[in-house]
């Protein structure tokens, strides 16, 4: 179900994309602002960030403006910003939650978002937006939901993740081999994380192989711990790399960018792989693998039918090859793992380090990226 009030003559010359998301998620707004700009070309489009919504968003060409809000905003902040910024001919909010609605109300003149009719209070965000899909409840991908939204305005998706790009330091450049694969080893958090030994296992086999890999990950303590625990098994290897916590996130889209393949996790770094034509081994099963893998690069959008199937223990889509486990609980969608209590999820150690390895393999072989 869909609501429009859309006038197809109408033109909107000034646009706010509201994107108060976590940085894997703001990732996944960027088809909206690209696609916004190729359909209005000269309008001025800004994006609603919070503090570090600058990371992902401050190198994008398609947008005029960072407007930063804070977390929870007083009146005078609202207040603030409409002296400073004026409000919108059209808001965009593709999230769910009241506060961006509040946004969108306070903000916008026409407002297009999404609505889960099966909430209480649904009735009030109807009357907020001038446009809305409804929640369909099929681990539908974001990138197809955003699909829906803007053809609601009559916007054509332009399937495209844009990545921050920041030049590499001379440094890191020194010490980069001509030809390398990224392995991000660091989930976002512990059920979703694969076990280290399986990453030390797949990273040995790479190196034998011939490949050189490039570890990557943030300072944080939790990255800093997993991939300190792989290196310490590869202490005397030359065919590994890292850069842990030595980089920007828009020079690790540097590094992602120039590289021949990346392997992880869904996560923040994955999408960022996906805004360019690099082959992408992506492991999953906790989250549903038809709404947040990687996009193969510049795939059109369909809005009816699912790209990826959750719960199959491998699939190829583009330059895109996903690996999950089968179990009948995939995905869950949970914060804890509802059947276990062991330190890594059962669904992720269902997947194999010889998995991980043909598909690599697979994907990335040594005759195309020259390594060895």
């Amino acid at each position: 179900m869909s609501h429009s009030k859309h006038d197809p003559s109408r033109r909107y010359q000034k646009i706010l994309v509201i994107a108060t998301h976590c940085i894997g998620d703001s990732l996944l707004i960027t088809p909206f602002t690209r696609s916004l700009r190729v359909a209005y070309p000269d309008a001025q489009i800004d994006v609603l960030i919070n503090e570090r919504g600058g990371m992902v968003f401050g190198t994008n060409q398609d947008i005029d403006s960072l407007v930063e809000i804070p977390p929870r905003p007083k009146v005078s902040d609202y207040i603030r910003l409409v002296k400073q910024y004026g409000r919108y001919d059209l808001v965009v909010n593709e999230m769910l939650n009241d506060r961006t609605a509040i946004y969108s109300a306070v903000f916008g003149r026409d407002r297009l978002g999404a609505v889960d009719e099966s909430l209480t209070g649904s009735w009030l965000k109807k009357w907020v937006y001038t446009h809305y899909i409804s929640e369909q409840h099929r681990f539908e991908h974001k990138l197809s939901r955003a699909s829906r939204m803007l053809s609601l305005i009559g916007v054509e998706t332009v399937p495209e993740i844009i990545s921050p790009e920041e030049s590499l330091p001379d440094h890191i450049e020194s010490r980069l081999p001509d030809s390398y694969l990224v392995v991000h080893a660091p989930s976002s958090n512990e059920i979703k994380q694969w076990p280290v030994q399986s990453w030390i296992e797949v990273i040995c086999e790479l190196s034998k192989a011939g490949y050189h890999l490039v570890l990557s990950g943030a300072p944080s303590p939790r990255d800093k711990m997993i991939v300190e625990e792989i290196l310490e098994h590869f202490s005397d290897s030359n065919s590994i790399t890292s850069v842990l916590g030595e980089l920007s996130l828009a020079q690790t889209s540097t590094l992602l960018k120039r590289s021949q393949g990346f392997v992880g996790p869904d996560s923040g770094p994955g999408h960022m792989a996906s805004g360019y034509p690099i082959p992408i081994v992506s492991l999953i099963s906790v989250a549903p693998a038809s709404m947040w893998s990687p996009w193969p690069y510049k795939v059109a959008v369909d809005e009816v039918n699912n790209l990826y199937r959750n719960g199959v223990s491998q699939q190829r889509v583009g330059n895109i090859k996903l690996i999950q486990s089968e179990r009948s609980c995939v995905p869950c969608y949970k914060n804890k793992c509802p059947i276990s209590d062991d330190l890594y999820s059962p669904c992720l150690r269902d997947i194999t380090p010889a998995q991980v390895v043909d598909a690599v393999i697979e994907m990335m072989p040594l005759r195309t990226n020259n390594a060895g």
